[in-house]
């Protein structure tokens, strides 16, 4: 064989090993991809009559973030930054929808930090919870650190209402209403959840971490108490035990970070490293959660969904199996444990745990996965994404609930100035409410009296959104807060004109209660950048409406 030959089977073989290794992505050990493998192996985890198998899926740290996260990154092959978008309402329903049609029945669970940082937006987190299909969810740190819409002088209020309005219970177990000296008891609330999942009864407790006392503001917390971690969760797992639960799933909003040494050690990302799932010692117990683990009797709990540390987290230790993944909306967590059918008894050596899942628009061609961080694969070839073997495709049924969150990026973006205020005298408006993203939505027109207008500019103004009044009706006189159109100040009996665009009327909260009144007057085909003609009235009906909420 002449050396020319033999360089080119080096080369081959060289090439052929970097392939092999991405398109094999082993289930275990520190892959780069967090898809799931090619091929994977179903029948170690089929389920028999002597069986029954749960599958747990979970997420955490949503930050109420339905739309889709856009990843910037570059590598090696292209000189320009190049993009990948993740996540996004309708693509997360997608993966689920095919997490259940390949498992049947689940149990779906979030271990906290549900809200966005604007108010406005609760309603959406109402409705993902239940038009996902959760069983149940949480609260975390940021929840009882959010700043509150201007009506409510409470949290407990704001959450009274919040869970009364959703339809997936929020679950809190350690939370109690200092009045009664009881685990708090509204309405849309439930101290634990006892769920049956193929023949087995699951019960399910959220206890809220030790530090949520010294981390939120006094006001936050009036009339309420948060019974410690440890107590806590021997009294509810003992109670369910008492209850038939035969397995207990805990969901609390404290991380543990694993894996750290192993990253340091190989020199990779810690996102590339820790998933030996039976490796306890990959995981730091110096920590809240550890010292919690440490202290309870073994396998006292079967799962615990983390949540607060972000990172990819899928480890047992001393019985427990720990699980956590990636915040905003850009993946998901799901095991496989099996159940003894005759003794009711959990089968550790069959439990089957999976990486956690991207919820990746597209896949690069080269890596059938949507992982940025190895700069050495060429990301410039695109291909569908898939899951299970399954196509991804975006679920058109969420669509209408949450268009606010998937169409919002469509529209064009402009400058506003002089346009709005031709548009405001052309339409004889008083002002205009405005986002600066929907240019060419629908503009309409709003009645509102001077208090009505008068409490909502001043929730804009203490929640930071008064950049989105046109002209500004603002004016601090020392440290009073006035608002005034024209000069004038705002008349508390006299009716005010506010000009906006549908989409963004309706995603604001007290706004969007105004579309339907009798005086509102739709101004069809016009835009921020087509002044809107006085003359073009038509019916108050507002379908439009109705189809995007």
């Amino acid at each position: 064989m002449t050396i020319s030959n033999l360089l080119m089977l080096l080369l081959v073989a060289t090439c052929s090993f970097r392939k092999n290794l991405l398109v094999n992505q082993i289930p275990k050990g520190h892959s780069q991809l967090y898809s799931e493998p090619r091929e994977l192996d179903k029948s170690e985890s089929r389920p028999s009559k002597k069986v029954r198998r749960i599958v747990i899926a979970s997420t955490n740290d949503l930050h109420g973030r339905y739309s889709d996260q856009i990843i910037e990154f570059q590598d090696q092959h292209h000189k320009g930054a190049q993009t990948i978008k993740v996540g996004g309402v309708d693509y997360i329903s997608s993966y689920f929808k095919i997490l259940r049609q390949e498992y049947g029945q689940i149990l779906m669970l979030d271990s906290g930090d549900i809200f966005s940082d604007q108010s406005h937006e609760a309603s959406y987190t109402q409705d993902f919870y239940s038009v996902l299909g959760y069983d149940g969810f949480t609260l975390g740190l940021r929840d009882f650190n959010q700043k509150l819409p201007n009506k409510y002088k409470s949290l407990e209020s704001y959450l009274k209402d919040f869970a009364a309005a959703s339809k997936a219970p929020l679950i809190l177990s350690n939370l109690y209403d200092l009045k009664s000296a009881q685990v708090v008891d509204w309405t849309g609330t439930l101290p634990y959840l006892i769920k049956e999942i193929n023949g087995v009864k699951v019960g399910i407790m959220a206890i809220l971490p030790d530090d949520v006392v010294e981390q939120t503001p006094v006001d936050n917390r009036v009339g309420l108490y948060v019974e410690n971690m440890l107590q806590s969760t021997l009294r509810n797992a003992r109670l369910l035990r008492s209850l038939g639960a035969e397995m207990i799933v805990m969901m609390t909003h404290q991380g543990l970070k694993c894996g750290e040494e192993i990253a340091e050690e190989l020199k990779l990302p810690l996102s590339k490293v820790n998933f030996e799932p039976e490796k306890s010692d990959v995981c730091n117990l110096e920590s809240p959660l550890g010292e919690l683990l440490k202290r309870m009797p073994p396998q006292l709990v079967d799962v615990i969904i983390t949540g607060r540390s972000q990172m990819k987290t899928a480890n047992m230790v001393n019985g427990t199996l720990i699980m956590n993944s990636f915040s905003d909306g850009k993946s998901f967590s799901y095991t496989e444990l099996f159940v003894d059918a005759q003794t009711k008894k959990l089968l550790p050596s069959k439990t089957i745990v999976h990486q956690p899942v991207m919820f990746c628009q597209e896949f690069f061609k080269e890596t059938d996965d949507c992982y940025t961080e190895d700069s050495s694969v060429d990301h410039k070839a695109r291909k569908a994404a898939k899951f299970l073997g399954y196509k991804i495709t975006p679920d058109p049924s969420v669509e209408q609930k949450f268009y606010y969150f998937l169409k919002k990026e469509l529209t064009t973006q402009i400058e506003f100035g002089p346009q709005i205020e031709s548009v405001l005298r052309d339409s004889q408006g008083d002002i205009a409410f405005s986002t600066g993203t929907n240019a060419h939505s629908k503009l309409i027109m709003l009645h509102l009296t001077g208090a009505e207008l008068s409490k909502i500019l001043e929730q804009d103004f203490n929640q930071e959104n008064s950049r989105h009044w046109h002209p500004s009706p603002y004016r601090l006189i020392g440290e009073q807060l006035k608002f005034s159109l024209k000069g004038l100040d705002l008349n508390p009996q006299e009716t005010y004109r506010v000009l906006g665009d549908i989409l963004d009327l309706q995603a604001h909260g007290l706004l969007n209660r105004f579309i339907t009144k009798a005086m509102t007057r739709s101004l069809h085909n016009s835009s921020w950048s087509e002044p809107a003609l006085e003359n073009d009235k038509v019916s108050t009906s507002m379908a439009a409406s109705e189809a995007v909420r």
